[in-house]
């Protein structure tokens, strides 16, 4: 048994001896009193106990007051490097991340950095230190020039000489806001003889005098920049010019940040401008196969045409005005067309998104997805038909108005305003019939209920009584000029037509002869191209493929049909298999002349030539 130690034992003394000079603890220290140093707890602190524990600086780790200590020594020294630069050498070393982009800008070529001498002024207007925007003037908004600001004459933008040079922020994947004036012409003369195939719906004249003025990137007498960097973008594209086509991303970045912020501006055309900005990426992106862009820059179209009240121009109900912003609380409006040119726009604006939507929807859906966002309960489209371009300075006659435009021509209502004639018009018209055929095709199945399959009949038989009437109200292709920009408009529309044909009678050509018939004429008519030489016609919409696909189809299932049957049928003969493959290769062929063009039409070719190879 161990006897019970007394405070006075010798033991009790040994414990409590105090230690060596040093091994006070923290508290005792800090207080500057004597420490007797027994622990854990020392005499002073037991008797007076501390917000802070009793803590030794000998311990096994890292007292707090010691952390403490230790960050305030830290801090100081950084204090001190930074309000002595030159003194010290940095604790942490910065390096510039882009610097390859930075020497990658000084090798751009000169047309792209440096604005060319323009007539009007000393300073190009499209020089870099142009740094107006579309955007509002409270907002620290930063231009996206990739180089110093000179003049034609070499002088820095930071001099004094000039009170309109202002120092920005440079950009190393954005290049100058503009390209040189030079290049600009270079690029709306790539762009606009063929900008009509990719939804260009504005008047390409008022539209390239006005890119063309001497004024900054974003002045409110020019288009937006999201326009006039779409244009550019598309330009670039179409080029073929080594030199810029190593910029088309810098481009389509641009587009794509103007297209998103020119909304918060107070350019007079936002509306429309950005609307077709937003028609122009959709093709882009549709064209070079990025398909989840081209979708949802053509949703982002629809929504904008709704929101703006373009589907109701020109009505003949009475609806409350689109809402389109608030400033103090009040509803704002669109403000009312300036003249003609500038409401056939708007009209023909709303027209390009409904084709642009129903393209998007049949060549990127599958067929039992295949939507109608803009006939949809409760969307009734009162515009009026649109005009040809050249007529937009007449304008629509002022006692037209619209009332259910497209309900009324699905059911075949007769309509003899002019406009509804235009070649504009017309191709709305043939991409309606096609996106119904679609749209019909998708909701077939072979075990309907009777109500169901009644329905789908009668629904059935009048889109393809209104296919027949509307093919022979088209002028036939023998009667333009090959050059002319209206004859690959109707071809396009005879395409279409025959196509949505084929998208009908397709679920039913396996076990009814007629239907089989009326997928076969259809698609030799595509394919025949009305005795046109296809290589002549240039760019053409992409959509094109789409239907060119549907009629090489049809002879492929041909051809695969009369090979199982071991047909008697003479193979040179119209039906026998020389003759399908004859038709099969001159799809092919044509599809693979617009292929280079077009990752989108490659894209396509390859699903055929796939088909073809299975059978």
């Amino acid at each position: 048994m161990i006897a019970e130690t007394s405070k006075d034992s010798p033991a009790a003394r040994a414990m409590a001896k105090p230690l060596k000079r040093g091994r006070a603890c923290m508290n005792c220290r800090f207080l500057k009193i004597k420490c007797d140093g027994v622990k854990p707890i020392c005499g002073p602190c037991r008797k007076h106990p501390k917000d802070d524990d009793c803590e030794y600086s000998d311990g096994p780790g890292r007292s707090r007051t010691k952390v403490l200590e230790e960050t305030v020594s830290r801090l100081e020294a950084r204090l001190h490097e930074l309000e002595h630069p030159d003194e010290t050498t940095p604790s942490v070393t910065l390096h510039d991340p882009y610097s390859p982009y930075h020497e990658a800008q000084q090798k751009l070529p000169p047309s792209l950095l440096i604005p060319e001498a323009h007539p009007y002024s000393p300073l190009s207007p499209f020089s870099p230190t142009s740094t107006t925007s579309s955007l509002p003037s409270g907002r620290p908004w930063r231009s996206f020039a990739a180089l110093e600001t000179k003049t034609e004459s070499g002088g820095s933008s930071g001099s004094s000489s000039s009170p309109h040079h202002r120092p920005y922020t440079s950009s190393p994947f954005l290049g100058t806001d503009e390209p040189g004036f030079l290049t600009i012409q270079s690029l709306l003369d790539q762009f606009l003889p063929h900008c009509t195939e990719f939804g260009f719906f504005l008047n390409p004249n008022r539209f390239r005098e006005a890119t063309l003025l001497p004024l900054s990137f974003g002045h409110p007498s020019r288009p937006t920049p999201a326009l006039l960097s779409a244009v550019y973008l598309w330009g670039v594209h179409l080029s073929h010019s080594e030199p810029l086509l190593l910029h088309e991303h810098s481009f389509m970045i641009r587009a794509l940040q103007h297209v998103a912020t020119d909304p918060l501006g107070a350019h007079p055309d936002v509306v429309l401008h950005t609307l077709q900005a937003e028609v122009l990426l959709a093709y882009y992106f549709l064209h070079i196969g990025r398909f989840l862009e081209a979708k949802c820059h053509t949703a982002i179209a629809v929504s904008l045409a709704l929101g703006a009240g373009f589907h109701k121009i020109r009505s003949a109900n009475i609806y409350a005005p689109s809402t389109i912003g608030l400033s103090s609380d009040t509803p704002i409006s669109l403000q009312p067309p300036r003249d003609n040119s500038e409401e056939s726009e708007r009209i023909s604006g709303f027209w390009t998104v409904l084709m642009l939507h129903k393209y998007v929807s049949i060549a990127l859906e599958p067929p039992t997805s295949v939507c109608g966002t803009l006939e949809a309960p409760g969307t009734q489209i009162d515009t009026p038909w649109p005009l040809d371009i050249p007529s937009y300075s007449e304008g629509l006659r002022p006692d037209v108005r619209g009332n259910s435009t497209v309900r009324n021509f699905l059911l075949n209502v007769v309509d003899d305003a002019p406009q509804g004639h235009s070649m504009t018009a017309l191709n709305a018209k043939a991409a309606i019939l096609f996106h119904r055929s679609a749209q019909l095709a998708g909701q077939w199945t072979p075990h309907m209920q009777t109500r169901e399959f009644h329905a789908y009949t009668a629904a059935f038989q009048s889109i393809n009584r209104l296919i027949q009437t509307f093919r022979t109200s088209l002028p036939p292709l023998s009667q333009l000029d090959i050059k002319h920009p209206s004859t690959r408009t109707l071809l396009l529309i005879h395409a279409l037509t025959d196509a949505a044909t084929i998208k009908l009678h397709i679920n039913f050509s396996y076990a009814d002869s007629a239907s089989k018939q009326h997928c076969l004429t259809a698609a030799r008519n595509m394919i025949t191209f009305g005795g046109l030489n296809i290589q002549e016609f240039g760019y053409m919409n992409p959509i094109i493929a789409t239907l060119w696909v549907a009629a090489c189809h049809v002879f492929i299932d041909e051809i695969s049909r009369v090979r199982s049957l071991g047909s008697d049928w003479p193979s040179h003969s119209e039906g026998g298999e020389d003759e399908l493959m004859e038709r099969l290769r001159d799809g092919m062929a044509a599809l693979s002349a617009l292929s280079d063009e077009s990752s989108f039409i490659k894209y396509q070719l390859t699903k055929i030539q796939e088909a073809f190879a299975a059978i």
